[in-house]
């Protein structure tokens, strides 16, 4: 069998699968007919793909080792575990009355307080290192190249939500179409999409920012950072915040702060950064410590987690030269972004539905929470790999032809 005939025959398979899981974990009573047509019908594009090109579908798998920095894919699987990490321990919190005095609760939670906010700095960084440093392309041709890649995976992403969610009744097109432009979260519960949206809005003003940043000096870079960083400790600590509101700003600066620092110059930084990170790691235990028994207060918790976080990317960039291309964490970088976009649909229908039957994450001492938080990852990849390959890939193919014909 030829091997572009071999790989049709494992998208057939692929299909049965997703048939099997959609109808397995949907909400509510699937048509195994409409489902089968529409997983077949959208995975045409990858099968026809496969038999013309030999090596699509292990491409798809992440298989071939690419030339890129390792690097990125590590710092990106640690803000992919931080950020399950938060909404597993996040609903479960309720649940800790009694344990206020005992060291797992201390644990757990500065790791549910710092996995809630550096995850979410990890993954803009890593946006602004890869994405900000010039390249000649047109305004219109990033939006088609980049800009699409996140914005229709997102919608896509969004109606699984609904359906699962069964939100989508007596919504017409024209409604749905409003909820994702409005970011209007009822029904969907895609909460943890915010940070979508933040990067899309970010994604836009790429082209612009990358001319503005082409011939700034290093020195001037720098000092625009640590002028950034300095203006929102001001903020939350001086200047009222409610009069100068912070929230797009605030994720411009860590989106900036991701370029500086994946620049080469700032490696001689790395010592420093790692230092502080650390220092400010500590601190922020010590501040959750006297906190203990108060309510949440996240944003107040950036000033602690920022350096921190910075401190994270400098301990991979230290061992950028150790760092092996190892395939687990390919496959997994290569689909963290729809592991961030479905993990919530696992967590809902999936873990607490199966898995929480026997244990929860503050089980075991520690090792429930554990246990979950892989669980989790392994499923969302799972479920991320079907959703993209089938419905995200051929739909964002075919809008991208079609933009270039018009052209």
């Amino acid at each position: 069998m030829k091997k572009g005939s071999l790989e049709v025959v494992c998208w057939f398979i692929i299909d049965l699968i997703t048939i099997v899981l959609a109808c397995l974990f949907s909400s509510h009573k699937a048509n195994l007919w409409v489902v089968a047509i529409g997983v077949v019908g959208f995975s045409i594009y990858s099968v026809i793909k496969s038999y013309k090109t030999p090596g699509y579908l292990p491409n798809t798998l992440a298989i071939p080792e690419n030339n890129r920095k390792p690097v990125y894919d590590y710092i990106r699987i640690i803000a992919v575990v931080f950020i399950i990490s938060v909404h597993i321990l996040g609903p479960d919190w309720e649940n800790t009355k009694g344990m206020e005095n005992t060291i797992i609760y201390h644990v757990l939670n500065y790791i549910r307080c710092f996995t809630g906010v550096s995850g979410d700095c990890l993954f803009i960084m890593i946006s602004g290192a890869l994405l900000l440093g010039f390249k000649e392309e047109s305004v219109l041709t990033f939006y088609r190249k980049r800009l699409t890649k996140v914005a229709i995976p997102l919608i896509i992403y969004y109606l699984f939500y609904l359906w699962q969610y069964d939100a989508m009744g007596g919504l017409n097109l024209w409604q749905i179409a409003k909820k994702i432009i409005t970011a209007d979260y009822t029904g969907a519960n895609v909460y943890h999409f915010w940070l979508i949206y933040i990067i899309i809005s970010l994604y836009v003003i790429v082209p612009f920012l990358r001319y503005m940043l082409k011939d700034m000096p290093y020195i001037v870079l720098t000092s625009l950072v640590a002028v950034l960083f300095i203006y929102y400790l001001l903020t939350r600590f001086i200047i009222n915040e409610s009069a100068m509101p912070m929230h797009f700003s605030f994720w411009l600066m860590m989106f900036i702060m991701g370029y500086w620092y994946g620049r080469s110059e700032t490696r001689k930084y790395d010592n420093i950064a790692i230092a502080l990170g650390l220092f400010a790691a500590i601190i922020f235990g010590i501040y959750l410590k006297l906190r203990t028994g108060l309510p949440d207060d996240f944003d107040s918790e950036y000033p602690f987690v920022i350096p921190a976080s910075i401190g994270i990317m400098a301990i991979f960039f230290k061992l950028q030269n150790r760092l092996k291309n190892v395939y687990l964490i390919r496959l997994i970088s290569k689909y963290s972004y729809g592991i961030i976009l479905v993990h919530m649909l696992v967590i809902n229908f999936a873990v607490k539905l199966y898995i929480y039957k026997y244990f929860s994450a503050l089980y075991y001492q520690g090792l429930g929470f554990v246990l979950i938080v892989l669980i989790t990852l392994i499923g969302s990849l799972i479920t991320a790999y079907f959703i993209d390959n089938i419905f995200v890939n051929p739909i964002t193919a075919l809008l991208g032809r079609d933009f270039k014909q018009r052209r």
